[in-house]
């Protein structure tokens, strides 16, 4: 199952250093009356809220709860930076269906200043702030793997990443730590040594995470000593060096000299079945998707440049074997999977290319574009698509729009001036496909002083429904400043956001609006009052 990180889209991080030197005006300062009450029950949605200058951001954390919309409840001040986060999900596991329903919020893991922390999700009328919980540590950098149990969430780990010797994040030395959720007052937290866990095996019937996979095994956490590993390749033989995607039941891995597809059984059975190297040779394999019968992948070596030949495989998943579907030449640079489609973002020497492939072979569409435009597809599940193209890249007047495009490249719905916020977390996850989310959130009206008075916009792709959720805020609070804005959203339809102005290349904490939203209500923005 796909992972899918909460910090802000890279390209709005680049343009975050785009506006470093931009701002000015009136100071704005929001309210700041504490809360009236907390609330008893039902999920907090949240936000973070990025201070400081743009070359070394900090970030605070907030929860809003949809029964007091007014409050803001502070968890962390932005005192550090939050560098990763994840959010546990519970739900209702239905192994026939290999799904997950009435997927809610559990926790929040965060890390902040190189400590895990989490605060929980549901209300039960405590503080969230008197409920976090910390690993008292200062070397975190971010979160590598994530084994989220729906069934029983407080069994869920993590691994991260670690500074290493050199103290920094990001560097050839950096080690592996696993972090543990409980109901004790801490997380748990352990400095590992040896292989790096490359992925997480879940058992096959329940769909449960049961533990890592290695280089040469698979560790189970809760099997007796004695039958606690599954040995899945022998000394003398390849190591397994990454795991490309993984199922309920199968890892697709690489060793340099081809893939290979692991299939996990009942108990501590694997069989192994190699794909061959005329193929599948080679390092750097990067997953599209996958869905019941296939994972799709290119090859995303690091060496490759804009005039290296383009590789893109369909590997099935029973009986596994490789088929080569699309060939040419390009860098790729964005992949993803719709449902009978897969989309990539190719980049050649003088110009671009929006490339669509059946994902059986056969039908392929080509849009090439000048240099200056860079066009992308984040996929949804209901056959529903956002294609955002960015024009003008390098001059003083780019613009942004979006199309949500059926898998015949269909507009249902353009918005101008369209700028990608993020994809609401579903509410029900399949267990047999890497994507599941179906609701888009995105602004309509970016321009040229960022997201000010622009509109927070969301697109059900059920029902093929856009809501126009409300007006960011805009001069009216920030003047002639430019205005960042994020938003975050399910896996429910409440969500949260964030919006403040740049000033001489920093971001005002004190000016800062949070508000919330209703995915599925036209006009329910709601600014909070109280903090």
């Amino acid at each position: 199952m796909k992972q899918h990180h909460a910090i802000t889209l890279p390209a709005l991080l680049a343009l975050l250093t785009a506006l470093s030197a931009c701002g000015g005006g009136d100071d704005g300062d929001a309210p700041t009356q504490a809360p009236l009450a907390n609330p008893t029950s039902g999920a907090y949605g949240w936000t973070l809220k990025a201070s400081g200058s743009t070359s070394a951001l900090k970030h605070g954390l907030s929860l809003v709860h949809p029964s007091l919309p007014d409050n803001e409840y502070v968890v962390e001040v932005a005192s550090e930076a939050i560098s990763d986060t994840r959010l546990v999900l519970r739900g209702t596991v239905n192994a026939t269906q290999r799904n997950a329903s009435d997927i809610q919020p559990h926790a929040l893991v965060y890390i902040f200043g190189g400590d895990v922390r989490s605060v929980p999700m549901q209300a039960n009328g405590s503080s969230p702030a008197s409920q976090v919980k910390r690993s008292n540590t200062n070397s975190a950098c971010r979160f590598v793997l994530a084994a989220n149990d729906h069934a029983a969430p407080d069994n869920s780990r993590f691994i991260v990443s670690t500074g290493g010797a050199d103290g920094l994040c990001g560097t050839s030395d950096d080690g592996r730590a696993e972090v543990r959720l409980s109901n004790s007052a801490t997380l748990g937290y352990s400095v590992l040594t040896g292989d790096h866990p490359l992925d997480v095996a879940r058992d096959p019937v329940t769909m449960a995470p049961r533990g890592w996979v290695y280089p040469r095994q698979v560790d189970l956490w809760y099997a007796a000593p004695g039958s606690n590993t599954i040995t899945t390749r022998a000394a003398g033989t390849p190591a397994v060096t990454r795991v490309v995607a993984s199922t309920f039941e199968s890892a697709l891995v690489e060793d340099g000299t081809q893939l290979s597809v692991l299939n996990f059984g009942s108990g501590n059975t694997v069989t192994e079945v190699g794909l061959g190297a005329s193929l599948t040779a080679g390092t750097g394999w990067q997953l599209i998707g996958f869905d019941a019968n296939a994972f799709y992948v290119y090859d995303g070596n690091p060496a490759n440049t804009f005039n290296s030949p383009l590789r893109v495989l369909r590997i099935t998943r029973i009986n596994p074997s490789a088929t080569q579907i699309a060939t040419g030449t390009g860098l790729i640079s964005v992949a993803s999977m719709g449902n009978e489609v897969l989309y990539l973002t190719v980049f050649l020497p003088a110009g671009n290319q929006l490339v669509g492939l059946n994902k059986t072979g056969g039908l392929r569409f080509d849009t090439t574009y000048p240099i200056t435009t860079k066009p992308s597809v984040q996929t949804g599940a209901n056959g529903r698509h956002q294609r955002w193209l960015v024009t003008g890249v390098g001059s003083p007047n780019v613009t942004h729009t979006i199309d949500i495009v059926d898998e015949n490249g269909v507009p249902l719905h353009t918005a101008a001036g369209g700028f990608p916020m993020g994809v609401a977390e579903a509410s029900t996850e399949n267990f047999n496909a890497s994507e599941s989310r179906t609701r888009f959130i995105y602004a309509q009206g970016f321009g040229a002083r960022a997201f000010s008075g622009a509109n927070l916009v969301s697109y059900d792709s059920l029902t093929d429904t856009v809501r126009v959720l409300g007006a960011l805020p805009g001069p009216a609070e920030f003047g002639n400043d430019y205005v960042f804005a994020n938003a975050t959203g399910g896996p429910s339809s409440f969500g949260v956001g964030f919006a403040t102005r740049s000033v001489a290349g920093s971001y005002q904490e004190q000016s800062a609006r949070v508000f919330s939203y209703d995915l599925g209500a036209a006009g329910s923005i709601r600014t909070t009052t109280r903090r």
